[in-house]
């Protein structure tokens, strides 16, 4: 299976995954599980995806705490919350999934929150009608990481970490004007990209791929993702690929990172502390989203308390790090050490701050992407043989994702992409070596394309550039005259990054300083992608919905823009179209007219 070739290693399998986090994992059980040989791929170590930072739960309508509580009132919340433009038939899925997804763990091992009868303890969390959210005390995505792991394990599934892909390969496709495949033909190969701890370039060859490479939320400064991760090289694979995007401006801002002190600014406060009881204040002391939202007040959608905390800030009521203040100090020591363990511990030790005694000082952090690739129901790309899941499509979460919907749309569609990836690879023969001429080529490092192997010898000021101009153009809230301003911006920095970057000498692989600046180097290549459709797509969608707030444009306009809205490359340019949202038809479209939430203001908690 492994083929040693000098600089290089080839790597031939039936699956290829792309991405290490919940989503992956589950796909490569699944498609092992189908009957392929799987290959998963992760840039960061093994065990320590972004998943991690996933602390508050998972979604089920198990009915436990809220007998009334069902599927189907769990899709409504998700479409309601998603201000409508999610696909209803993907979101119909992931719901009446969600009691088997959560069965799974439990009985892989994983240790949720159980009631004193041996019940799973379900918590509320923002928008939702009921209690519906599992959780392993404040840290549910590393007790998940740690279930799918040990199943990994198991099947003695082959992993690979510290590698960064650079590029998809295809065969049998027809190339466009720009020289990219044309998706309409393309079938995948395999990839090629570095492994950075071998400093070797490595080729993968497959029957399908799946990508389940994350988000993009580090295009902001400001964010709860890692500084290394979430730049959107996913996205960025598949869009050369021929993939369109979808609602690439929809990016949600969690109400609540950390602001102080300055090295921990974005670090997330788990939408946990707000489900146990926790509440907003300003600097005078005033609890506002009585203001904003006073039949849920702390419990309302993602969007409106992210956008109320703004308010405040900018219109003088914030604390003295520009943030507002978030108060457990009234809950028993008990239930925060019981159910806040790691916040207890996360704020102590970098900001010096017992919550139970003192107020924690929070602010909006850049938290997820409810935009990204176009798929089909079954997880499907235009490009024969490609499929994505997670973080990294689109369509789930409409304009504004609920609480403990990201894990479950991990697992949920994780699972179905293994399944069809595994189902395709099985039509197809066993993949064959290059021809020699081929494989020449791919050794030779100068005779490598720009986009395969480049480096900036100044990323990190690009990067820097990239994200000072996202804050201000693209966050919270935004408008027509700063969304051009920032595209103007985003284009020009693009033109002077192709002018700049150089291709990456082959003795230069031992260079430790030149391949961060490699890696930093593609994140910047992703960001510029990533910018440009988020500032196109805000800039197209002339209203304000979820977490796309428009100040020239402060109402929803259901005629006009009840719409998906598009990012395709044609002739090497980015356009965009939109197309309207689909109908939600049966039983859903009832619960949906008919669906009303019982008031609560987390007092009762």
């Amino acid at each position: 299976m492994i083929e040693n070739n000098g600089s290089k290693t080839n790597y031939f399998y039936d699956v290829i995954v792309i991405g290490g986090g919940s989503a992956g994992l589950r796909a490569a059980i699944e498609a092992h599980d189908n009957g392929s040989v799987v290959l998963l791929i992760s840039k960061s170590k093994q065990g320590d995806p972004h998943t991690v930072l996933a602390r508050g739960g998972i979604n089920a309508a198990l009915g436990i705490m809220d007998p009334k509580d069902n599927w189907m009132i769990h899709a409504s919340d998700t479409l309601i919350e998603g201000e409508h433009i999610a696909d209803y038939e993907r979101v119909e899925i992931l719901c009446k999934s969600a009691p088997e997804a959560v069965s799974e763990l439990v009985n892989w091992g994983a240790r949720f929150h159980m009631e004193e009868d041996g019940r799973l303890t379900q918590r509320f969390f923002g928008a939702h009608t009921y209690r519906r959210t599992v959780f392993y005390e404040d840290w549910t995505g590393d007790e998940i990481i740690r279930v799918l792991m040990q199943q990994v394990k198991e099947r003695k599934i082959d992993l690979m970490d510290n590698v960064y892909i650079t590029k998809l390969l295809f065969k049998d496709n027809i190339e466009n004007v720009d020289g990219h495949p044309n998706s309409s033909s393309s079938k995948i190969k395999g990839a090629i990209g570095m492994d950075i701890k071998d400093k070797q370039l490595v080729k993968f060859n497959c029957k399908s791929l799946i990508l389940a490479s994350g988000g993009y939320t580090r295009v902001y400064s400001i964010s709860s993702s890692r500084n290394y991760e979430h730049y959107g090289e996913g996205i960025d694979l598949a869009y050369e690929a021929g993939v369109d995007l979808v609602d690439m401006e929809m990016v949600q801002f969690h109400p609540t990172g950390m602001v102080w002190p300055e090295n921990s600014l974005g670090t997330l406060a788990t939408e946990a502390i707000r489900g146990e009881g926790g509440i907003l204040l300003n600097s005078k002391n005033e609890r506002f989203m009585k203001e904003y939202y006073p039949e849920r007040m702390e419990l309302g959608p993602r969007d409106v308390v992210a956008r109320a905390i703004y308010n405040e800030i900018a219109e003088g009521r914030g604390t003295v790090h520009k943030g507002v203040w978030l108060d457990v100090t009234h809950l028993p020591l008990k239930k925060i050490l019981d159910r806040l363990p790691t916040m207890y511990k996360q704020f102590k030790d970098i900001a010096g701050v017992d919550i139970s005694r003192e107020k924690m000082e929070v602010g909006p952090t850049a938290h997820y992407s409810m935009g990204g690739l176009s798929v089909d129901i079954n997880c499907k790309t235009k490009v024969e043989g490609l499929f994505a899941a997670g973080e990294v499509i689109s369509q789930i979460h409409g304009a504004n994702r609920l609480g403990g919907n990201s894990l479950l749309d991990t697992l949920v569609f994780g699972k179905i992409a293994g399944r069809e990836a595994s189902i395709f690879a099985k039509q197809l023969p066993t993949p064959q070596e290059d021809n020699p001429s081929e494989s020449e080529a791919y050794n030779d490092i100068q005779k490598f394309e720009k986009d395969l192997f480049v480096v900036l010898d100044n990323p990190l000021s690009f990067r820097k550039e990239i994200q000072d101009i996202m804050d201000q153009v693209a966050g919270i809230v935004r408008s027509a005259s700063s969304l051009q301003k920032g595209l103007e911006k985003i284009l020009a920095l693009k033109d002077r990054f192709y002018s700049q970057i150089r291709i990456f000498q082959k003795n230069e692989l031992n260079n430790e300083n030149l391949i961060k600046n490699f890696i930093m180097t593609l994140e910047v290549r992703s960001s510029l992608v990533v910018c440009e459709s988020i500032i196109r797509s805000a800039f197209m969608r002339k209203e304000s919905r979820g977490a796309h707030f428009r100040s020239d444009f402060p109402n929803i306009d259901n005629d006009v823009w009840h719409v998906n809205i598009y990012c395709t490359k044609v002739g090497g340019k980015m356009i965009l179209y939109k197309q309207n949202v689909k109908e939600v038809k049966g039983i859903l479209k009832e619960v949906i007219r008919d669906h009303s939430k019982p008031i609560h203001n987390n007092e009762s908690e």
